[in-house]
């Protein structure tokens, strides 16, 4: 279209030229009227040249205008006007025969930092970090800074840069410097790595902005379970027994110490024992009393029944129904054997005539000088006995262990007490 133009202008003026003779000879008005012709022309020709209406707008400033270009860099070289590294400009391109176009002037920013301020261009969709890269002030980690790094340029007037300042933290047995800006203790003990246990603390709430010079001191509380054993000492208990003889005494149980188990609570402050408390205090192990007896027989008795209620005075019994004198002997049968009365024979059963001493009777067997003790026992068997004068025939234990005891004890002059009588 354009070219059309052109070629349509440069005919329309080389006819002109081709008949200027003639307009010599024409009058002033023929001259007249022909100019008024071409600049009629010229007009509509305009009016099909610069079509695009255009409209600039920079720094408050509204350009308005017809072009014939549609491309930025055109439009703006056609209007002289020229652009920044750090400007930016908004341009949709030409639409329906119209162009806006934006333009964004850089923008100088004043960085504040160590008391000096520093100019910063930038383009108004630059941010802070941005501006701060670009300034040549070194930033160390914990330097604060505002606005934020992701703030546009374009909403604000400068930045501020904040120093960090020395703030100390004590733990653990070491103190620690730190670098902070307008930090809490509790983003400072987060930064140092330092967990807090259930029982430690510290001088100040987790919340507070820590000043510079200010230290935070860590007090670590620790508690610890710990158990002590004493010994708890054996009695001695002395008694009188029946199978001991009355001219000795002998340790009949043996006495162990007890142990008493106390639990305490020892707590701990940075790892220095400041206190114990008792919690518990039980015998974990009884003691066992030593048991010392004091004889109360006249000798050692063979029999080591004792029925518990049986009470000896120089030797003999102190209560007991009658007493029988007679000639005793000594005898053992087979394992397994039993006795005529049922009962089990044991150390401790005699054979009678139930005639003269009823199956049940409880006896005492002492000789009658003294100096042998078959004991307490139970008439429980018999055999042929007051034939040939024997009241009573003591069972010595099994004939395969026993035989030569009831064979070296031969034949003894012996008191009976009837403690009771059998049925």
């Amino acid at each position: 279209m354009q070219i059309k133009i052109h070629e349509t202008l440069s005919n329309l003026i080389g006819n002109i030229l081709k008949k200027k003779n003639i307009l010599k000879n024409h009058t002033v008005f023929g001259l007249f009227l022909g100019l008024g012709a071409v600049g009629v022309m010229f007009l509509m020709m305009g009016a099909l040249y610069f079509r695009n209406e255009a409209r600039i707008y920079d720094q408050g400033n509204v350009i308005r205008f017809f072009t014939m270009y549609s491309s930025l860099e055109e439009i703006l070289e056609e209007q002289n006007i020229t652009l920044g590294e750090y400007d930016r400009v908004d341009f949709g391109g030409v639409v329906d025969g119209e162009a806006d176009i934006v333009i964004h002037r850089s923008l100088n920013i004043p960085v504040n930092a160590d008391g000096n301020t520093v100019y910063v261009e930038c383009a108004y969709n630059e941010t802070v970090k941005d501006v701060l890269g670009r300034s040549g002030i070194a930033l160390d980690e914990q330097d604060v800074f505002e606005p934020s790094g992701d703030v546009s340029c374009a909403d604000i007037t400068s930045v501020d840069i904040h120093r960090g300042y020395p703030v100390y933290v004590c733990a653990d047995g070491e103190t620690k410097e730190l670098s902070a800006y307008y930090q809490t203790a509790g983003q400072l003990l987060e930064r140092l790595g330092i967990v807090l246990g259930e029982n430690d603390y510290i001088d100040c709430e987790t919340d507070k902005v820590i000043e510079e010079g200010e230290t935070v001191t860590v007090t670590r509380v620790s508690y610890e379970t710990v158990e002590s054993y004493e010994v708890v000492p054996y009695s001695t208990v002395t008694q009188k027994s029946n199978l001991v003889s009355m001219y000795s005494s002998e340790v009949t149980q043996k006495g162990e110490n007890g142990t008493r188990t106390n639990t305490s609570l020892v707590k701990y402050v940075n790892g220095v024992r400041v206190s114990e408390t008792a919690v518990s205090s039980e015998i974990t192990k009884e003691p066992v009393s030593e048991i010392i007896s004091s004889g109360a027989a006249l000798t050692v008795p063979y029999s080591k029944k004792d029925p518990g209620n049986l009470v000896l005075e120089n030797g003999l019994p102190v209560n007991y129904q009658t007493v029988l004198t007679g000639k005793s002997v000594a005898y053992t049968a087979p394992l397994g054997s039993g006795t005529a009365s049922g009962r089990k024979l044991e150390i401790g059963t005699v054979a009678v005539d139930p005639k003269i001493i009823p199956y049940g009777s409880e006896l005492y067997i002492v000789s009658t000088d003294g100096s042998y003790v078959y004991g307490y026992a139970i008439a429980a068997d018999t055999g042929n006995l007051t034939p040939n004068g024997v009241l009573v025939d003591l069972f010595m234990g099994n004939s395969e262990d026993y035989y030569m005891t009831s064979v070296n004890y031969g034949a003894k002059q012996v008191n009976i007490y009837i403690l009771s009588w059998g049925n």
